[in-house]
């Protein structure tokens, strides 16, 4: 049977929850960039090297023991780990923005290869990432001024407007890859939101976005 229930909402969030939807999240932007470098209608193949390796710094394991792991020397002092037991502010907002700076890497790498749309950024990124999220060296990213994540930031409502706002943005852009006349695949949905994000979020507004698991009784 079908869980239909948001696991993420203002009114309840548990670690495990919170730590298997990030990995589902990174692990959906990097399937993304693989996928469009192996795309023969994208011209450029350098998505998963710009987008996904040169900036995710960190380990990621979720509940069922599956984990992702990408290391940058350069950025040692940023190596974040995340486990379902070990989850802390500064590992969270620090994997936060390295997802801000991968979508926004990613967005804009898609507007300026030759494909038929070049709305990615402002559809995927801009408009939807309206918060600042600052990370442990003080870095910030963002396009809002109404909320600030910082080491010290407890605001649980924030935290899952923002979580809805980046599973939002992962279905937004492939979708938005689906209907791109340049590119050849288009399976970009259904592999890498509908397969991949197996949770749903439900924002302080009561919007629902991401998808049912399946329970075995």
């Amino acid at each position: 049977m079908a869980n239909i229930e948001a696991q993420i909402k203002p009114t309840g969030m548990s670690q495990r929850n919170l730590v298997d939807l990030l990995y589902m999240i990174v692990s959906s932007i990097q399937g993304v960039c693989t996928k469009l470098d192996a795309d023969g209608g994208v011209p450029l193949t350098t998505y998963v090297a710009n987008c996904y390796t040169a900036i995710f710094n960190g380990s990621i394991e979720d509940s069922r023991g599956n984990y992702i792991m990408n290391r940058v020397s350069a950025k040692d002092d940023r190596f974040f780990i995340i486990t379902p037991t070990g989850l802390d502010n500064k590992a969270l907002f620090e994997c936060l923005y390295q997802i801000f700076d991968m979508m926004e890497t990613l967005t804009e790498q898609l507007d300026t290869d030759t494909l038929t749309d070049s709305t990615y950024e402002a559809l995927c990124y801009t408009a939807l990432y309206l918060w600042i999220i600052e990370n442990c060296k003080g870095d910030q990213l963002g396009n809002g001024t109404s909320f600030y994540f910082r080491a010290a930031s407890e605001n649980r409502k924030e935290l899952v407007d923002l979580l809805y706002a980046i599973v939002n943005s992962i279905e937004t852009l492939t979708e938005q890859l689906d209907l791109d006349g340049t590119v050849t695949d288009i399976t970009y949905e259904s592999l890498w939101f509908t397969a991949t994000i197996l949770m749903r979020v439900e924002n302080s507004q009561g919007s629902v976005v991401g998808n049912d698991i399946t329970i075995t009784p």
